[in-house]
């Protein structure tokens, strides 16, 4: 497989609607294969900004992954805190190679953070898709959620979240260490 040609096809929607990916990579010092976190292509970085785009550039060329409705993914986040995309979204793309994983799945995250976290779980939102080589393949968006949110998410449905959360200002935006909206 051409890797390059492979993430610049799947990739293409994201840069079209967000800018261009960073030129540098965020490689993890012990691979995810062998227990370390996922490696990640960012948006904004090099701006300076509070919130960065980080984007798993490892799990869609994987054949064990269990397919979303749209194929094979990837996982991307709008965050202010790359400790924590690093740490959820390499537990969540853990669980894609055992579950299946899709556009607005909740996932109650509170066992693996720390007790005084505020964001108490992710609801998973289809960014979008691309067909290569006559396979699909797409990036779900991952939204940290506080408890309350997400349970409001189990309730109500997860669309019915992020209307709430655009009215508040939040989405799609991850803030760590925010207050619930509810």
């Amino acid at each position: 497989m051409d890797y390059e040609a492979f993430y610049k096809k799947l990739f293409g929607p994201v840069e079209e609607q967000l800018g261009l990916l960073d030129r540098s990579t965020l490689f993890a010092l012990i691979g995810f294969d062998y227990g370390g976190p996922l490696n990640f292509s960012t948006i904004g970085a090099k701006k300076g900004g509070v919130f960065i785009t980080y984007i798993s550039c490892e799990l869609a060329a994987r054949e064990n992954q269990k397919p979303s409705s749209a194929g094979r993914f990837e996982l991307m986040c709008h965050c202010n805190d790359e400790g924590w995309v690093r740490e959820i979204l390499t537990r969540a793309g853990a669980m894609s190679l055992e579950t299946r994983l899709d556009h607005l799945h909740t996932i109650d995250v509170s066992g693996v953070i720390e007790p005084e976290a505020t964001l108490r779980g992710i609801v998973l939102e289809q960014f979008s898709t691309a067909k290569i080589d006559s396979e699909e393949y797409s990036v779900l968006r991952v939204h940290g959620v506080t408890a309350k949110e997400l349970e409001f998410a189990m309730e109500k449905g997860s669309e019915a979240l992020f209307e709430h959360l655009k009215k508040h200002g939040v989405y799609p935006k991850t803030e760590v260490g925010r207050r619930s909206t509810l």
